[in-house]
């Protein structure tokens, strides 16, 4: 499952042991748990676990700011 996927990655990458309570709901930009260079390597993890190619005019805040709010995106991407 997607979001299972972006938690392992977000957690074992940005997080480190530093995982307590961090959930799919969990800010990240907000946090700072990742910064814009790694929001590109979500977009690539996005990309290759999924096959959606991600508009750069999509990768805004607003669909970064949460694991669901990535898997969100991706969703709405393979509807169109």
């Amino acid at each position: 499952m997607l979001e299972n996927t972006l938690l392992t990655y977000i957690s074992e990458n940005y997080l480190g042991s530093d995982d307590q309570g961090f959930n799919a709901d969990t800010p990240i930009l907000e946090l700072n748990i990742i910064d814009s260079g790694s929001l590109f390597d979500l977009v690539e993890l996005l990309r290759r676990e999924t096959g959606a190619s991600i508009p750069l005019n999509q990768v805004t805040p607003g669909n970064f700011a949460s694991v669901r709010k990535m898997v969100d995106l991706v969703t709405r991407l393979q509807q169109h």
